[in-house]
C-alpha cells in the first residue's frame, strides 16, 4: 500500500522532500521485488517523466526522487541512500539559476495550462479518497500553495517553463480555496492569496490607440520645443497687432 501524506514538518520544503522520499522508496521496493534492476530503473524513469509534466510541486519532487533512485540503481548504489538530500543537497548557484528561470517564465504568453481553477479541482479530487475533513483539506491545499511558491523557480526540478508558469499562477487560487474551506486558514494564506511577487501578467494586453495622447511619453526635450513654439507665437501676435489695429481704423474711417 502506498504511504499517505503526513505533512508533519513545519517547513513545506523539508516536509515534502521527506514525503516524496517515502513514496519513492516504497515504489522502488515494490518494483525491485518483481523486476530486474535495470528494468526497474527504466520503469522508475518512465514514471518520473510522467510526473515531470505535472504542475503540482509535490509531483515534481517525486519525479526528482524517482529519477535519483533510477540513477542510483544503474550505478549500483543503494536507491535513495542519501535520503532527502536528493533535493536539499546541491545548493550552490541556486540564486542565479532562479533568476534565469524567472526571466524565462516571465516571457511566457497566454493562459497557463492547466488553469489554476482546474489544478485546484484536480488536487481536490485526488485528495477525496483520503476522506479529509474541510479543515484537513484546507491545510493540505495551503501546504501545497506554500510548496508551489517555494519550488516554482527551483532549477533542480525537471519542470518545463510552461509548467512552472502554471505552478506560479496556481498559488493564489490554492490559498483562496484553503481559506474558503477553513476561515482559520485565512490569515495564514493572506500573503499567498495576493499576487505573487514574480507572477507575470497572462493573457493578451490591450493595445493603446496610436493617436492617444499621454503626457508620460513627453520628455524634457519635447517640452522645450513646445515652450519655444509658444513664445514664437506670442511674439508674432504682438508684432502683427499694430497692423490689424490700423487696418480696422482705416476701415472705420472709410465708412464715415
Amino acid at each position: 500500500m502506498r504511504p499517505s501524506s503526513t505533512n508533519t514538518q513545519k517547513d513545506p520544503l523539508v516536509g515534502a522532500a521527506v514525503e516524496a522520499l517515502l513514496v519513492a522508496r516504497w515504489e522502488v521496493a515494490e518494483l525491485l521485488s518483481r523486476r530486474p534492476s535495470l528494468l526497474a530503473a527504466d520503469l522508475l524513469r518512465g514514471h518520473a517523466a510522467e510526473l515531470a509534466s505535472s504542475a503540482l510541486a509535490s509531483d515534481q519532487m517525486l519525479s526528482l526522487a524517482l529519477e535519483t533512485a533510477a540513477r542510483d540503481i544503474q550505478t549500483g548504489s543503494p536507491p535513495l541512500g542519501e535520503g532527502a538530500l536528493f533535493l536539499l543537497a546541491d545548493q550552490k548557484g541556486l540564486a542565479s539559476a532562479r533568476l534565469s528561470i524567472r526571466g524565462m517564465v516571465m516571457q511566457q504568453s497566454g493562459e497557463p495550462a492547466p488553469a489554476p481553477d482546474d489544478l485546484v479541482a484536480d488536487l481536490e479530487c485526488r485528495l477525496a479518497e483520503e476522506r479529509l475533513t474541510p479543515a484537513e483539506l484546507s491545510a493540505r491545499l495551503a501546504a501545497q500553495a506554500r510548496l508551489q511558491e517555494a519550488l516554482w523557480d527551483d532549477p533542480r526540478l525537471p519542470a518545463q517553463t510552461s509548467v512552472r508558469l502554471a505552478m506560479l499562477c496556481s498559488i493564489p487560487k490554492l490559498a483562496e480555496r484553503a481559506a474558503e474551506l477553513d476561515p482559520n486558514q485565512a490569515l495564514a494564506c493572506r500573503n499567498l492569496s495576493t499576487r505573487p511577487r514574480w507572477r507575470p501578467e497572462v493573457g493578451p494586453v490591450p493595445a493603446k490607440h496610436p493617436a492617444s495622447f499621454s503626457w508620460r511619453r513627453w520628455s524634457p526635450h519635447h517640452t522645450g520645443w513646445l515652450l519655444i513654439g509658444a513664445l514664437f507665437a506670442a511674439a508674432v501676435a504682438v508684432s502683427v497687432e499694430p497692423f490689424w489695429r490700423g487696418l480696422v481704423e482705416l476701415a472705420g474711417g472709410t465708412r464715415t
